[in-house]
């Protein structure tokens, strides 16, 4: 799916070269039919999902440099809409920025691919939830069964760093996560990062891989996604 010549269009002697826009916009639409594929898979499970790409061209957003391409994958524009109602004009507006939601992702840079479920310190509604189950027994029980079933490639970091399996995580690491992480003020990361050698050498398998992989962090997806009906939701 990815060669070394879509890798090496996030290096930084071509980062802020419109020059390369067009060979940048051939691996966005890549991602983004990857990423349909990935809100088709999630949708026979019961779960709607939208999609977004981030910039393809050196813009002020991104500071002028490309520095690597996403598909992010989140709740969709009805479950947008019932969270927006209940928070009000203001803050509901947030919600409409992929990054302000639980996303799963697909990243290139010009080393790696990378990709599962992100909660940025802007998605804190989310994190929250996450946050409360772990405080119970009972659903932090939840967290602990659903990260079993995810592929033992995912990783849980906090903060961009600490990596440490994702399936492996005990009761009690969820517990004393719950006593240490304010929403808000930190990032959670599920994540499985493979170097650009590797996803190279997958060829057309690569996308059934992170489509594999994804589909089993589902329960986990939805363990940390604010609902109005969450117990740990709206009346949290």
């Amino acid at each position: 799916m990815f060669f070394e010549s879509d890798f090496e269009l996030f290096s930084s002697r071509f980062q802020g070269d419109d020059q390369w826009n067009g060979r940048r916009l051939e691996v966005r639409r890549r991602l983004q039919a990857l990423g349909n594929e990935v809100c088709e898979q999630f949708a026979e499970v019961g779960i709607a999902l939208d999609r977004r790409e981030s910039l393809h061209h050196p813009h002020h957003t991104n500071r002028k440099r490309v520095r690597r391409q996403r598909t992010m994958i989140f709740r969709d524009k009805k479950s947008r809409k019932k969270l927006q109602s209940f928070l009000g004009k203001e803050l509901g507006k947030d919600l409409n920025s992929a990054r302000n939601n639980v996303h799963m992702q697909i990243c290139i840079d010009d080393k790696q691919c990378w990709w599962g479920v992100r909660i940025d310190e802007t998605a804190w509604y989310d994190l929250n939830v996450l946050i409360k189950r772990a405080e119970e027994d009972y659903s932090r029980d939840e967290i602990v069964a659903a990260a079993q079933k995810a592929s033992s490639n995912f990783n849980f970091e906090l903060n961009n760093g600490g990596a440490r399996s994702l399936s492996d995580m005990s009761n009690r690491d969820w517990r004393d996560i719950a006593g240490t992480v304010n929403p808000g003020e930190n990032a959670v990361e599920i994540v499985h990062r493979m170097q650009s050698t590797d996803v190279i050498g997958l060829g057309e398998d690569f996308a059934s891989t992170v489509k594999q992989e994804l589909l089993s962090l589902a329960d986990f997806f939805k363990l940390c996604s604010w609902t109005l009906d969450s117990p740990n939701g709206a009346t949290a």
